[in-house]
């Protein structure tokens, strides 16, 4: 049976010393955020952080923080000091191509401010619009937010940020560290034009799926393939944990040697963006629960340049990437038997995120628009 490279390298690293490896990565985390929570105001303190089993962990949005406001501080709103504090808990928490994307995926706001920011130069009525305005104002490498759950000196805690296209959840549960659910999404996905252009924050996750699916026979992926329509997004995003009531498409059972190696690829780009002890457990666990128990399925085209949707869906796995146009991209990684570290700590949370019309009134309020 295929092992992944970072089930291999956990496993050396598990040969009578894999707590001391565990431990040593959960106390760099530990340090950092400790350090994080020390250059904090008391005010700032009271902002940060909540108790480890409130609810708004597990409140949390892709959208713009002026469509979804998020808890914690705003990265905008920290000194130097504490934002170089908030990049050493990323780094600690995530392997260097995890907390590129993330980087990546935040730095894209700015791309967007600048393409904002000449449209609104060129169009008055754009300018005239309050709304857009406000959206052009929004997009800012800054508006993403910090929050802390416990005290990281305990044994149990967690801590997120959130924000544009971007949910990473961290949870700490004595010598073990857990990252999930994760959302990621880039917008461009590639950058077209500037000094940028060409860049990508998230470069291998459509361009994997569709290998996947060429490596199927024919027969393969007319059982893979779902429908010819596209979702207009995951189906397990923010606030709809547990929506897939099923597996569908095609068992890995009937995959090849060589197929199941590259499913494991595919799973090991999204696993690896975890640091590689909280990347080799998960990867351990998924299989124990099986590698010939997971499910692909497809929808759309085989097409690299056009919309479409994957997913792998497994006891302990769950991946959805979804193509929303020709150039943005959505996608979500859970564990379906503990996101939140759940399983560790004992205690399930309520997973809450408003529908678009709730999301919109509220920003029509804060603007004031339509209000008498």
């Amino acid at each position: 049976m295929f092992k992944h490279p970072l089930i291999a390298l956990c496993g050396l690293m598990l040969l009578g010393t894999g707590t001391v490896c565990a431990s040593q990565s959960t106390e760099t985390l530990r340090a950092a955020t400790m350090d994080f929570v020390g250059s904090l105001t008391a005010d700032q303190q009271k902002t940060a952080i909540f108790a480890l089993k409130d609810d708004v962990r597990a409140t949390w949005s892709n959208l713009p923080t002026l469509m979804a406001p998020p808890a914690g501080l705003l990265l905008k709103n920290l000194n130097e000091t504490q934002r170089t504090g908030v990049h050493r808990m990323l780094r600690a928490s995530l392997s260097s191509q995890g907390y590129t994307k993330t980087s990546a995926i935040m730095w894209l706001d700015d791309v967007l401010r600048e393409e904002a920011a000449a449209r609104m130069a060129e169009d008055a009525e754009a300018r005239a619009n309050p709304f857009a305005v406000a959206m052009a104002d929004n997009r800012d490498s800054g508006n993403y937010a910090v929050a802390l759950f416990g005290d990281p000196s305990d044994d149990n805690w967690g801590w997120k940020i959130t924000g544009h296209h971007l949910a990473v959840n961290i949870t700490v549960a004595g010598d073990r560290v857990g990252f999930m659910p994760v959302f990621l999404g880039s917008n461009p996905m590639v950058v077209r034009n500037g000094p940028y252009a060409g860049w990508m924050a998230l470069p291998r996750e459509g361009s994997i799926g569709i290998e996947m699916m060429q490596s199927l026979t024919t027969a393969q992926q007319s059982t893979a393939r779902i429908g010819d329509v596209v979702p207009g997004d995951v189906f397990e995003g923010p606030g709809r944990r547990a929506s897939l009531g099923k597996f569908e498409g095609l068992s890995t059972r009937s995959f090849s040697a060589d197929q199941l190696g590259r499913l494991q690829r595919l799973v090991g780009e999204y696993v690896g963006n975890a640091n590689s002890v909280s990347a080799g457990a998960q990867l351990d666990a998924i299989g124990k629960s099986g590698w010939n128990n997971l499910w692909f399925s497809w929808r759309g085209p085989i097409d690299i340049d056009g919309k479409f949707y994957y997913r792998v869906h497994g006891p302990r796995i769950l991946i959805e990437y979804n193509r929303q146009n020709e150039n943005h991209d959505h996608a979500v990684v859970r564990d379906p038997t503990n996101d939140y570290g759940e399983d560790w700590l004992g205690h399930h949370y309520r997973e809450f995120h408003p529908e678009m019309d709730q999301v919109m009134g509220d920003v029509r309020k804060r603007l004031g628009i339509g209000q008498e």
